[in-house]
């Protein structure tokens, strides 16, 4: 009985996130999704939402690592939807990857964008993979899922201006990483870290 209760929650969890990825999908094809573009920290809602992954990472024994600046990376954005984002790309790294891998999540400012990554030490994506990675309903490994988040993440932050990219390696020193990319806000009024 209990392994049914368990594999029953398993998929009635699936269920409603795929139930909420078709809604973002159906709001953003019908222009209804409303952004809200503001000032955002990137690190401060790294931290939050790196927090909210921290007791499921720590099931699969895998690390969860967060690299923060000491100046705040401001970003222009909805809070929301980047946090949207962050959450994709966090349940991609851990559902994607072999129990016990180092997921990083990094914030900086770079060539005037604030950026944020997304990193794992799993075994890499093929390149005919990364082709395709974005595309809606695509799925690469057997390990489930609906094949929305990607592109939802994508299409969200090409909404803020941004655009979201992957990088991957399945050399020796084999890894995956996602970059969000965001126009940058001016830092007025944000308060500085010594």
């Amino acid at each position: 009985r209990e392994e049914f209760v368990r594999t029953m929650r398993q998929q009635i969890e699936r269920l409603t996130k795929l139930t909420a990825d078709l809604l973002d999908l159906s709001q953003l094809d019908a222009g209804a999704m409303v952004m809200q573009a503001r000032s955002v920290d990137l690190g401060g809602l790294a931290r939050e939402v790196t927090k909210e992954f921290g007791a499921r990472a720590e099931l699969r024994g895998s690390r969860l690592e967060l690299r923060t600046p000491e100046r705040p990376v401001i970003a222009r954005g909805d809070p929301d939807r980047v946090r949207q984002i962050i959450r994709i790309l966090l349940d991609n790294a851990l559902t994607h990857t072999p129990e016990g891998t180092k997921v990083t999540v990094t914030t900086y400012s770079e060539n005037r964008r604030a950026e944020l990554t997304v990193a794992d030490e799993g075994e890499g994506i093929p390149q005919r993979v990364q082709n395709r990675i974005f595309e809606r309903f695509y799925t690469a490994d057997s390990a489930g899922g609906s094949g929305l988040g990607l592109a939802i993440a994508s299409e969200l932050a090409q909404r803020m201006r941004g655009r979201i990219t992957i990088s991957s390696s399945r050399s020796r020193n084999s890894f995956t990483a996602f970059t969000l990319d965001l126009p940058p806000a001016r830092q007025e009024g944000a308060a500085q870290v010594p």
